[in-house]
Parts: structure tokens; C-alpha cells; sequence
């Protein structure tokens, strides 16, 4: 348990669903840049390698950003994780 008396399977189960909602974010953000890139800016051929990184990037930074946040108001909000059973004893 720690301060907010949470187990650890409690923070495990906490951690992968903001990990779901922070790919879910990221992946939305990326598509999105995706489509503002090629909507807005329309890119040559030339520097097509930097776009596309610049996407992946946008995918990563996003979905850590977005999944740490997620974290954050689950322990702020003190939400238990629905899945975690408490410990006999």
C-alpha cells in the first residue's frame, strides 16, 4: 500500500488503462497532425522522411504525455481500479 492506500496490483491495473487512453490520445493527435500535414501544408517529396518523423514523434511524445495525465487524475481523483482485488489477510 502506499500513501493514497493503493496495493500494487491496484496501481498496475491504474497504469495499463492509462496507457490505453494514452495510445487512444496519441494515435487521435497523430492522425490528426497527419491530416492538418497533408490537408494544409501539403509536403513535397523532398523531405517526405522528416514529415513522417515528425508524425512518430507526435505518436510517442502524445501518448506519454496523454498517459501520465490519465495517471495523474485516476490517483487525484483516487479511483480504485475496478479490477484489483484486495489482499487476504
Amino acid at each position: 500500500m502506499d500513501r493514497l492506500l493503493w496495493c500494487e496490483e491496484c496501481r498496475t491495473v491504474a497504469r495499463q488503462r492509462a496507457a490505453t487512453w494514452g495510445w487512444s490520445i496519441g494515435v487521435i493527435g497523430a492522425v490528426a497532425l497527419s491530416l492538418w500535414i497533408w490537408l494544409v501544408i501539403q509536403p513535397s517529396d523532398l523531405v517526405l522522411g522528416g514529415w513522417i518523423a515528425t508524425v512518430v514523434a507526435a505518436l510517442w511524445i502524445g501518448g506519454r504525455v496523454a498517459r501520465e495525465i490519465a495517471y495523474g487524475v485516476m490517483r487525484f481523483n483516487n479511483r480504485k481500479a475496478a479490477e484489483a482485488v484486495p489482499p487476504n489477510g
